[in-house]
């Protein structure tokens, strides 16, 4: 089974009457963002599989931008065959790079 990265990013709040990003360099920050997430899971887990299951993981990324606050946020919803492949996972998330 593929590994499968799914985004899901949306913008909420009015911009602040001096907004730092507008709307087109706000879709080009989600458009790098997208690229670069999506690389460095694929890099990562391109060969992690679940020795009893012999499933990869799946990855949703949900980003929010707030305009009013300006600030972008990421989760990561990580779905996997058993619990035991999901701590497996997790571990290597949490792993620093």
């Amino acid at each position: 089974m593929p590994l499968t990265v799914d985004f899901d990013f949306r913008i909420v709040n009015e911009a602040a009457p001096e907004a730092f990003l507008d709307e087109q360099e706000i879709r080009l920050m989600f458009d790098s963002t997208r690229r670069s997430l999506s690389e460095s899971i694929q890099r990562r887990f391109h060969d992690l599989v679940c020795g009893e299951h012999g499933e990869a993981p799946s990855f949703k990324i949900s980003g929010v931008y707030d305009r009013c606050q300006e600030e972008l946020d990421i989760q990561y919803h990580v779905d996997t065959c058993c619990r035991f492949f999901l701590l497996r996972v997790m571990r290597e998330l949490n792993r620093q790079a």
